[in-house]
């Protein structure tokens, strides 16, 4: 992390601290340039297809571990993916088109590192 960014954790440790409540998907939230998300018996989604204020570029490490890191983007965004037992159905953006890049570091044990482009009606609201 460089020095001056921001970082937010995303933490699911489903059933330890669940305990039969469900978390709840903020609609719009401010991004912060780095962030990190640990599904250890749970799962994490992290929603990026409707935020207020979001960096240019944003950094995802995400580690699966006996579940799965669901991202979301939103159309124009530019998705690079690295590490292993990472899937993803993202079109492509050229360069002149590009709203921010957001670049996944995954690591999976039994587990998966899934990006995709957030449905048309889901981004809008619906």
């Amino acid at each position: 992390m460089a020095a001056g960014n921001r970082r937010r954790w995303f933490l699911a440790l489903d059933p330890i601290f669940e305990a039969g409540r469900q978390g709840k998907r903020a609609r719009e939230w401010d991004v912060e340039d780095d962030l990190v998300a640990v599904a250890l018996l749970g799962d994490v989604t992290i929603d990026l297809s409707q935020t207020r204020n979001s960096p240019a570029e944003i950094a995802i490490e995400a580690y699966a571990v006996f579940r799965d890191v669901d991202v979301l983007v939103a159309e124009g965004d530019h998705v690079e993916m690295s590490g292993g037992v990472l899937r993803g159905d993202v079109p492509a953006v050229s360069q002149e088109r590009r709203d921010r890049v957001i670049r996944i570091r995954g690591h999976t044990v039994l587990g998966d590192v899934t990006v995709r482009a957030a449905a048309a009606n889901h981004a809008a609201g619906a």
